[in-house]
């Protein structure tokens, strides 16, 4: 995708009760997250000065429109790393940043543990993250505790808790709470966000480089195994209430973009919608050569996608149907997760993954 963030980075190549004070735990915390950790924060930094002030607008989305902070101004008095990621994205983003994760929350069928598909920097930068509860009702007592120095979330998740964030302590004042807009589509100025706080800004920006390499490859090898020509893919996605035809402005949306692979977009909003409900009578608006599919793992949605399959239009879909795990492309929005989707993309279309 042409956008201004791929311009850049392709020239790069119970509040009271809970609240905890935050003292020094014995350890030079510019260097070290966790007691026992053994990841290394102090890796990639980019030399920069603290205190910083992570200002509304500090990163914007390829539309011109600001990512972060977006609730009020977050000032970081020293280098955060203990980093309380509340939406997955951050947590993503933290472990790419090799930085200390200590506190997460858990989404639909995620688990109670920090995902397999975040490979070995979920044990080194995340092994003694503590789980405090769902995404929707964090348990702010169980934040507190986890003695975080950086709070981060988007506001489409926790608008409702920022004055309980900002009341924990830390020393003498509070920890910093740094919120981006949402998830999704702006999962790669979610990193660079993070990256602005804790100081890893070129690491971010290199990162991100590579990824949209990968997927510049992966794509080109399916345009020349398919004469030159994009293929049309779609995702349809199986929740216990409905079922979704997911649009462009979406995390996988956005790597199918950056594949050059062509999304139709059903939506009447293209702008805005990340997704359509799909009724039974417009499955066939799910057609395309490749269609992926998902499940939330939850038996309401195994009985959508069998009621789906059952429906007479699905003898009438001409692409091929590929299962996918729901949990890395629709959950994860990250590039941990982005470069997995980029495995499945290149093995469902059997090119060189491009590692």
């Amino acid at each position: 995708m042409n956008t201004p963030l791929s311009r850049r980075l392709a020239a790069a190549a119970v509040v009271a009760a809970a609240v905890l004070s935050l003292s020094a735990c014995g350890q030079d915390r510019t260097t070290t997250g966790a007691a026992g950790s053994d990841c290394d924060t102090a890796s990639n930094l980019d030399g920069g000065a603290y205190p910083r002030t992570i200002e509304k607008g500090a990163v914007k989305d390829p539309a011109g429109a600001d990512v972060g902070t977006v609730v009020d101004p977050a000032t970081i008095t020293t280098r955060p790393v203990r980093i309380a990621a509340l939406d997955q994205t951050f947590v993503d983003a933290a472990l790419v940043l090799n930085t200390e994760v200590v506190a997460y929350t858990t989404y639909q069928a995620m688990g109670e543990k920090l995902p397999a598909f975040l490979g070995s920097a979920a044990e080194t930068c995340g092994g003694r993250a503590v789980n405090i509860g769902n995404l929707q009702t964090p348990d702010i007592e169980k934040l507190a505790g986890a003695r975080p120095d950086l709070i981060v979330s988007a506001k489409v998740r926790h608008e409702k808790q920022y004055e309980q964030f900002k009341g924990i302590k830390l020393g003498s004042g509070t920890v910093p709470v740094v919120f981006s807009q949402t998830t999704g589509a702006t999962w790669k100025e979610n990193l660079l966000l993070l990256a602005k706080a804790v100081d890893k800004e070129n690491l971010a920006k290199a990162e991100l480089a590579a990824y949209q390499d990968r997927a510049a490859k992966i794509g080109a090898a399916i345009k020349a195994k398919n004469g030159g020509n994009a293929p049309t893919v779609s995702l349809l996605r199986f929740l216990p209430k409905e079922d979704r035809l997911m649009q462009r402005v979406s995390f996988v949306g956005d790597i199918f973009a950056d594949t050059g692979l062509n999304q139709p977009d059903k939506s009447t909003d293209p702008k805005n919608d990340f997704s359509i409900t799909l009724s039974p009578e417009r499955l066939l608006d799910a057609d395309a050569d490749y269609i992926f599919l998902t499940s939330n793992g939850e038996d309401a949605a195994a009985q959508r996608k069998a009621a789906a399959e059952a429906n007479p239009l699905w003898n009438q879909l001409r692409g091929k149907v590929t299962p996918v795990d729901d949990l890395v492309w629709l959950t994860s929005v990250g590039l941990t997760g982005a470069h997995a989707v980029l495995d499945d993309i290149a093995k469902t279309f059997a090119v060189d993954p491009a590692k």
